[in-house]
């Protein structure tokens, strides 16, 4: 965006060509002081001019003058009168912004998504340009160009990118990384998948998330450095005591010791922010169901079972009145019941040491702010007020 301070050449061309007036007030008294001197009577000369000749050039040098200092040249207005004509800037089309928003999508997607629309938003001053198959699409670039210069404003992109156009070097820095880190399948990269976005920073810097895919394994790199990655723990990894307490976790929000069938362990883990395994039980048609602990000290983080959640199909209620149901329940019941799970799971006193907060945007959603600076501990609770999910909340580990 261009600087919106003036141009030196603003203040030098209010100032006419002279640094400083060279004829002032003071230079008129010496005008007329000559011209009075002129005036007295002295013995004529020879070949020389009229006084009054001589009286009138000086007075039309003075009139020159005083008009040169306001007007500037000839032909031309200064900034004191009416400024000189300067050429508007041609706002870009929308085959321009069109032009621009495409080359960005090639310089840092590789390929060019189908255009969607375009809109252009007066306040504040941009256009909106959209790219994608349809709203589903994992591909996509929402991109938004100043309209009066053309200059990019921000963006926010996400496409696939097929194994074979990957760098080789990010490929074998990924395999390397995943087995420093416990994965145990054999690392070959299926594809990877590139966000890129400009304009959310303070310091206006482009930002580029490759994660790279691999059988059972993920793997994060931004801005080419490893951030983070989720892969899939063979079973016989797992201790039978962190089974069974994912046995027993699950047990509270039941209140029931369900045979759940362990079918799948995932361990997740951010550089220098965290370390977590999930043990996912069940077929999934139901929903997941799911414990997760902290990798080294074994500590319960989350516990859920979203089959707990299933709406009856015999439900007339439309979304919206559920949601006010939801919201409409009692706190106090609310607290007593989590209580009754929470403070087992964590080791905590729910009712005493917590304050209640409904989220109004997401009916059915309720955390709990520690009065004491502890993390704070997030519930999911269905119509019947059965509580069927307690997560720690912590900053997000999504890749």
């Amino acid at each position: 965006m261009m600087d919106e301070r003036e141009p030196q050449w603003y203040e030098q061309a209010r100032k006419g060509p002279f640094q400083e007036a060279r004829f002032t007030d003071s230079s008129a008294e010496r005008v007329m002081r000559r011209l009075r001197a002129e005036a007295e009577p002295a013995p004529p000369r020879s070949r020389r001019m009229p006084r009054v000749a001589v009286m009138a050039a000086l007075i039309l040098l003075l009139l020159a003058g005083a008009f040169y200092l306001k007007n500037g040249p000839l032909g031309r207005e200064t900034p004191a009168g009416v400024k000189a004509p300067v050429e508007e800037q041609v706002k870009p089309t929308d085959e321009a912004l069109k032009k621009t928003a495409e080359r960005l999508m090639l310089e840092q997607l590789g390929q060019q998504l189908p255009f969607e629309k375009l809109d252009r938003i007066k306040m504040p001053g941009q256009a909106e340009l959209i790219y994608r198959e349809n709203e589903l699409s994992d591909s996509y670039a929402f991109i938004w160009i100043d309209a009066e210069t053309g200059e990019a404003a921000a963006f926010s992109m996400s496409a696939s990118v097929e194994a074979d156009d990957i760098d080789k070097t990010l490929i074998n820095e990924a395999g390397d990384k995943l087995q420093k880190l416990g994965y145990t399948g054999e690392f070959q990269a299926t594809g990877i998948t590139r966000y890129v976005s400009y304009g959310r920073t303070a310091d206006k810097t482009v930002q580029v998330i490759n994660v790279v895919h691999a059988a059972g394994a993920d793997i994060n790199f931004t801005n080419g450095v490893y951030v983070r990655a989720s892969f899939n723990v063979n079973q016989k990894q797992v201790s039978e005591e962190l089974k069974q307490a994912g046995l027993e976790a699950l047990g509270m929000l039941r209140f029931s010791s369900l045979a759940d069938q362990l079918t799948r362990v995932v361990r997740s883990t951010t550089e220098g922010a965290g370390d977590e395994i999930t043990l996912y039980y069940g077929d999934g048609r139901g929903g997941d169901t799911f414990v997760t602990f902290d990798y080294a000290t074994r500590a319960i983080l989350d516990v859920a079972d979203y089959a707990l959640n299933l709406v009856d199909l015999g439900d007339s209620r439309n979304d919206e009145e559920r949601g006010e149901q939801l919201l409409n329940m009692d706190d106090a019941i609310l607290q007593s019941t989590a209580a009754a799970i929470a403070d087992k799971l964590y080791g905590i006193r729910l009712v005493e040491d917590y304050m209640i907060v409904k989220n109004g945007s997401m009916p059915g959603k309720v955390t709990f702010e520690s009065r004491s600076g502890a993390p704070a501990i997030e519930v999911s609770y269905n119509l019947d007020g059965v509580m069927y999910s307690f997560s720690v909340k912590r900053e997000t580990n999504s890749l």
